[in-house]
């Protein structure tokens, strides 16, 4: 089975002088261990881009992983079951910070 997540936040407040900026996108393929499909075994890759502005500094760059997983269903009814997982893996994010200086991001230096 072939399984592809995403996700988009984008927020600012304080006049924008704040900044929460998020998307990536995140294709997962699993391997179910049995026909009754209760417990699978998944690999997943992501990528992204963010913009993140908590403080004086910003950060705005790449972000990429994956990771496996493996997990047991437990059917509690024809409409609902609970998954139980673990997982492991790794995100990588190469990013330049920035200070916003008289309504302009100024380039402080890059980071991986």
């Amino acid at each position: 089975m072939v399984n592809v997540n995403g996700s988009w936040t984008s927020w600012s407040w304080n006049d924008a002088d704040l900044r929460y900026a998020l998307w990536e996108v995140a294709p997962e393929v699993r391997w179910y261990l049995s026909e009754k499909k209760r417990g699978y075994i998944s690999a997943l890759y992501k990528a992204g881009q963010f913009n993140y502005k908590l403080s004086a500094t910003g950060k705005h760059g790449d972000l990429m992983g994956g990771g496996i997983t493996d997990s047991y269903q437990l059917r509690l009814s024809d409409a609902m079951s609970l998954d139980f997982n673990v997982a492991v893996g790794c995100l990588h994010a190469d990013y330049e910070k920035y200070e916003v200086i008289d309504s302009v991001r100024v380039r402080q230096g890059r980071t991986a």
